[in-house]
């Protein structure tokens, strides 16, 4: 792993992996549950987010690929002002040997998040109200497709001042 710095430090501090694990069982279907941190960052100068995410069903859970997703949210807030980014998650069979980097981490799984996709997709719902007379309003989800991954606008949020991450499934 190769450190990045901090460049919005005064000491360009170098940033650590971070781990998260989440463990959930008997989600009804369209249930979710997250994990989240408060923080001030503008995220301008970035261009990606990247994230490697792992899947693997418990007791033998009648899951099949797909059947869940993962969802990252950054915004102002939880439920008001936000970008979700949200992938379908396909399950790493039980006793994949750890030799095999790919079965345990798909790229399937994987975040690469580009940072101005998100800004456009905003953009267009704009465009969506202002052109094609679409009646919506800032707090009426709006989402397009990138690729199989699904991201979402609601209110308006802006990467020049994230208040909140959130991470679920």
């Amino acid at each position: 792993i190769q450190q990045q710095q901090n460049i919005q430090t005064t000491n360009l501090v170098l940033q650590n992996e971070q781990a998260l694990q989440l463990r959930t069982t008997n989600l009804k279907d369209g249930d979710s549950r997250a994990v989240f941190k408060n923080l001030e960052q503008d995220m301008r100068m970035f261009k990606q987010l990247k994230m490697f995410v792992h899947a693997e069903k418990l007791n033998n859970e009648k899951l099949n690929d797909g059947d869940l997703t993962v969802f990252v949210r950054l915004g102002t807030d939880y439920n008001n002002n936000y970008y979700e980014y949200e992938i379908p998650l396909s399950f790493t069979p039980w006793g994949t040997s750890q030799s095999n980097p790919e079965g345990i981490w798909p790229e399937s799984n994987a975040f690469d998040i580009d940072l101005d996709r998100l800004v456009e997709v905003k953009y267009n719902r704009l465009v969506a109200m202002r052109d094609r007379g679409i009646d919506l309003t800032s707090s009426t989800p709006y989402s397009e497709y990138d690729g199989k991954n699904k991201i979402t606008v609601v209110g308006s949020p802006t990467i020049s001042d994230v208040r909140t991450i959130m991470i679920g499934v």
